[in-house]
């Protein structure tokens, strides 16, 4: 399986925050939880975790928002014993939303940390 075909199975569950937080939710520690299982079985692994925002906000502030929900989640899977060289951060800010309504139902789910799967 190629790296794209691994990639649009989503293997890696995306982590969602609250408006203008980085604090990661107790369901985003859960979702880390299986992430860092699925790490552990496929140690030869690294990703990318991207760093999204919603479209409110700066650019400016949307990209430090982002790194610092990257950082979170990276710093959250090195605690849970993932190395963190297997673990790039990268912030998206609100320049690649998955929902582009206007509406918190939308805006909630590009608040997120998303994985890549770089190397297998």
């Amino acid at each position: 399986m190629s790296l794209d075909e691994l990639n649009s199975t989503s293997p890696l569950d995306s982590v969602f925050f609250d408006l203008d937080q980085s604090e990661l939710l107790a369901a985003g520690r859960t979702a880390l939880s299986r992430n860092a299982d699925w790490m552990r079985r496929w140690a030869s692994t690294r990703v990318t975790v991207e760093g999204h925002c919603d479209d409110r906000g700066t650019n400016e502030y949307n990209l430090a928002l982002g790194e610092r929900r990257a950082a979170a989640v990276r710093d959250y899977l090195v605690s849970l014993g993932i190395a963190g060289n297997r673990i790039a951060t990268v912030s998206r800010g609100e320049e690649s939303p998955v929902c582009t309504d206007q509406h918190e139902g939308c805006w909630s789910r590009n608040r997120r940390g998303a994985f890549v799967v770089t190397t297998k």
